[in-house]
């Protein structure tokens, strides 16, 4: 059946992939949160940005668990922070955000098959090598949600999800503790581990 308007109306944002993996402790706070960005588009370029919190609670990190982001667009980088993970409250109300330092990542590699039982994304730059790893993926899902939907409460988002039930965050050979956690997403029940891809956010006329 043919769209009555196939143009979503609005202005595109950004465009590209954002995986992510938020752990928890066994009181089920934070222990340790990653947001990946590889952006195919958006009004200052493509680029590739780590966001993490290795330590949640705390200003600032510790060596083995920093917080920290990795960028190779700085940029894209300060673009990310500013209209996008600052509008998401989990991630806006950690301690770390507003002076999070951020460093050149000099490569970034993935591996592993989404459509399989394993994926990873490597993120290194100034002494620090940061993997995260999803294990035991689950099936594919198409999502079309609006701005009561997600986090920044201004988009409409397209994506689609791939839910992991394991997930690591590993930095400098060392596992951060924390247990992947259950997530309630536009009415139906997820995980805090989740590989977004072909994820295009939009911000409607009212609000572009």
């Amino acid at each position: 059946m043919p769209l009555t308007d196939p143009i979503t109306p609005g202005v595109v944002d950004w465009t590209g992939e954002n995986p992510g993996i938020l752990l928890k402790d066994t009181d089920g706070n934070f222990s340790a949160m990653a947001l990946f960005f590889r952006v195919a588009w958006s009004p200052v370029g493509q680029g590739q940005v780590l966001l993490l919190y290795g330590t949640p609670g705390a200003a600032e990190g510790t060596v083995g668990a920093p917080n920290v982001m990795l960028a190779d667009n700085m940029p894209l980088a300060a673009f990310l922070k500013e209209n996008f993970i600052g509008k998401l409250p989990a991630f806006r109300s950690v301690p770390a955000f507003d002076a999070l330092p951020v460093k050149l990542a000099q490569t970034v590699r993935s591996t592993g098959d989404p459509m399989g039982h394993r994926y990873t994304e490597t993120v290194s730059g100034e002494g620090l090598t940061v993997e995260l790893v999803w294990e035991d993926l689950g099936p594919p899902r198409a999502l079309e949600l609006m701005p009561n939907q997600v986090g920044t409460g201004q988009h409409t988002m397209f994506t689609l999800l791939v839910p992991a039930n394991d997930a690591k965050i590993i930095v400098n050979g060392h596992l951060l503790p924390g247990a992947v956690g259950e997530r309630i997403q536009a009415g139906f029940k997820t995980t805090t581990a989740f590989l977004y891809f072909s994820e295009t956010w939009v911000l409607p006329p009212e609000v572009a």
